[in-house]
């Protein structure tokens, strides 16, 4: 029993370490390819402006952090990061904190955009207005729904015909003239 515990922790293991190799490689792909795309849009770049050097930076960095990844590998890069948190633990977290809050914030940026369906297709490229109408018999998307619909106005009540009493109520004390007074 346990030695069959162990072949299955030891399969599950090696499971983990080929979905990890996997994942990094294909990470290192999109990696070089962004950078690539960067290379292509600073070649094509008029003159030798600030912004093609930056963006020639960007694609050189790119292309030197896919090779890093494919070199190291998924535990060569975990084994890096153990070690710079030994060395530098303040900074370590404060990398960490600042990743996440980017992480999390992408997420919920995305997260909006895929529930409202915001795919650019709401604005008219010619007058920069929206291509649809607000149907005022739609309730409004509630709070957080990503989109936001003004409130519609309401129609005051139909004037009645009858006029409303002014005598005394019930009880001896007078009805005002209109209500809210």
């Amino acid at each position: 029993m346990r030695q069959q515990a162990g072949s299955v922790v030891q399969d599950l293991r090696s499971r983990a370490v080929d979905e990890a190799e996997g994942q990094t490689r294909r990470a290192a792909g999109v990696l070089r390819q962004w950078a690539q795309d960067l290379s292509e849009l600073a070649e094509k770049a008029e003159g030798d402006s600030p912004a093609r050097s930056v963006v020639a930076q960007v694609a050189d960095r790119g292309h030197r952090a896919a090779d890093y990844v494919d070199r190291q590998g998924a535990e060569g890069i975990i084994g890096d990061l153990q070690s710079f948190a030994r060395r530098r633990p303040g900074l370590f977290l404060g990398g960490a904190l600042a990743a996440g809050l980017i992480v999390g914030r992408l997420g919920k940026v995305a997260g909006k955009a895929a529930q409202s369906g915001d795919t650019g297709q709401g604005q008219s490229a010619e007058a920069g207005q929206p291509q649809y109408a607000v149907d005022p018999d739609m309730p409004a998307p509630l709070p957080g729904a990503g989109q936001w619909t003004p409130p519609q106005p309401v129609a005051p009540p139909a004037a009645s015909s009858v006029p409303p009493p002014t005598g005394p109520a019930p009880g001896g004390m007078p009805t005002p003239p209109h209500p809210g007074v």
